[in-house]
């Protein structure tokens, strides 16, 4: 069986050969795991690990990034991030918010927005023919739309609610500004990628540790309208609609389902509600989930053995009838053992129905 064939039989609540495996981590992990294994390039990694998706994106042709001698860079959006060392590991912090303070409407006419021209979407049909066995998705970064999460960035996290409270006409504006990026860069992907593309991953965070971030009714002025916007073309390629939520979203389950959700990734179990098998329970006939293996304390913390035996006795609640792609439950850091996640994938590989 093939990747693309094994992901799409888990989604209509079958059982395939094995269950789907995916992989998400930071840049600086997958470059530390690569190191461990001997390996040159993430496409090999990913084979060594046999995982069952892919990802791609438009090449970026804009002024370049990153700059001071890869200490500092600035993202398409203008959020400005530095290099930070914290023992042995370093990562990407955001540590300027263009927007941090600005709450004029007027001001954001004369902002500097990205455009569709900082991409080479040309690029893309050769990437999907590289990897046209596998499920093939729009790569996290740019290539998966998203509204909350870019406005945080802009404004600085501290700011968001305060913000969104009140001044509410400066974030309606804002929120248009974004989402008609977005609607014109999804566009542009999906009349090169057009349906040989099987998901387009929308990224948000809607959650926390203790529950839902949003109310209701932000939910209903802000977020439901930008997913539908972000969907519409991508529904008519026919393409699965795969959404990224960390937190405990449980109370919007009914929402991303109505929304036409295929995926809800990735289940950041200690979250509130946010139980595997009560999930599967409860809305496995209606939508897939992926991750679920604990990444806070388990792979971190954790030894291989016992990563093994989670591994284990998550697949037998979640795999059973479909329905479950495993992957980590949060984005792999830095500091995780890189033996615990091959373990991960061995232990995955020895399950059985």
């Amino acid at each position: 069986m093939i990747h693309k064939e094994r992901v799409l039989k888990a989604l209509n609540n079958e059982q395939p050969d094995r269950v789907p495996f995916f992989y998400w981590d930071v840049p600086e992990f997958g470059v530390k795991l690569m190191k461990h294994l001997g390996l040159e390039n993430r496409d090999q990694l990913l084979e060594y690990l046999d995982v069952d998706f892919r990802w791609v994106e438009p090449d970026y042709v804009g002024e370049k990034l990153i700059k001071e001698e890869g200490k500092k860079k600035v993202d398409i959006w203008g959020v400005g991030y530095s290099k930070v060392k914290n023992g042995d590991f370093e990562y990407w912090e955001a540590t300027k918010f263009p927007l941090e303070g600005i709450t004029d409407p007027a001001f954001l006419d004369d902002y500097n927005w990205p455009t569709t021209s900082l991409f080479d979407f040309t690029t893309l049909s050769s990437k999907i023919e590289k990897y046209k066995d596998y499920a093939i998705m729009t790569a996290p970064g740019y290539s998966s739309p998203g509204l909350f999460r870019i406005i945080q960035r802009l404004l600085g996290r501290e700011a968001f609610l305060d913000v969104i409270m009140y001044h509410p006409k400066f974030f309606e504006k804002l929120s248009q500004k974004i989402v008609g990026f977005y609607t014109d860069f999804i566009a542009e992907f999906f009349d090169n990628g057009g349906d040989k593309i099987d998901f387009i991953r929308i990224a948000d965070d809607f959650g926390t540790q203790s529950g839902l971030a949003i109310s209701n009714d932000i939910w209903e002025q802000y977020c439901k309208p930008a997913i539908e916007a972000f969907t519409e073309i991508p529904k008519q390629h026919g393409v699965r609609f795969y959404m990224h939520s960390c937190g405990g979203v449980r109370k919007l389950l009914p929402e991303f389902i109505s929304l036409g959700a295929s995926i809800l990734d990735p289940i950041q179990t200690r979250a509130f509600g946010m139980e595997p098998l009560g999930l599967k329970e409860d809305f496995g006939n209606y939508i897939t989930f992926c991750g679920a293996l604990d990444e806070e304390l388990l792979l971190r913390k954790g030894t291989p053995r016992e990563v093994k035996d989670g591994v284990k006795h998550l697949l037998d609640m979640m795999a059973p009838k479909g329905g479950f792609v495993l992957g980590p439950s949060h984005k792999l850091k830095v500091e995780t053992p890189v033996e615990n996640v091959v373990a991960m994938y061995e232990a995955a590989k020895e399950w059985t129905y």
